[in-house]
């Protein structure tokens, strides 16, 4: 009686080793092509005013840009870009390019970022139109080698006929052909 406890203990037991180390298949690890080439990131963004925003411009804005450049490395990547961004006293073009850094290279992947360039008043050229520039850190997720998602929050900063600045939150897809 006692050897048969003892076997049946051992059965049951090494059944429940050895289905502990059964390994189960999941997604394949992926990450977004790092290869040299093209890349394409389309963004909507927020931001809320910092300071006085009382004038126009300056309380807060909502958008979406469309950047299109090269990879230079796994790390660098250099882009140009354009959208739309609408203020709480109209809408502004930009006009930018956009430099980021890749940090750690996985399925997860956090960059830093820098943009800068021209913010164009449609219904004033002139007098309406801005310089910015805006960095900030963020992290992109591989669905694929092709496409990956991004999400990043940033530090605004606008200067025309008034200085003001912004905290930004971006949320985006980015494309990466073979």
């Amino acid at each position: 009686m006692k050897r048969t406890l003892i076997f049946l203990i051992l059965i049951v037991g090494s059944a429940a080793l050895m289905a502990q180390g059964r390994v189960m298949p999941n997604r394949a690890y992926s990450i977004l092509n790092s290869n040299p080439g093209y890349i394409t990131i389309n963004e909507l963004q927020a931001g809320l005013g910092l300071g006085n925003t009382s004038t126009d411009y300056s309380k807060s804005m909502f958008g979406f840009t469309t950047i299109h450049g090269y990879q230079m490395n796994k790390s660098f990547l250099v882009a140009g870009g354009t959208g739309a961004l609408f203020y709480n006293g109209g809408m502004l073009i930009p006009l930018l390019m956009d430099f980021r850094i890749n940090i750690n290279i996985s399925s997860i992947t956090p960059y830093a970022y820098a943009d800068g360039g021209v913010l164009v008043n449609p219904s004033d050229l002139v007098e309406g139109s801005k310089i910015f520039i805006n960095g900030g850190g963020g992290v992109r997720y591989s669905f694929s080698r092709q496409l990956a998602a991004t999400v990043s929050v940033g530090y605004w900063v606008q200067n025309g006929v008034s200085r003001d600045s912004f905290v930004v939150v971006k949320a985006g897809l980015t494309f990466k052909p073979r």
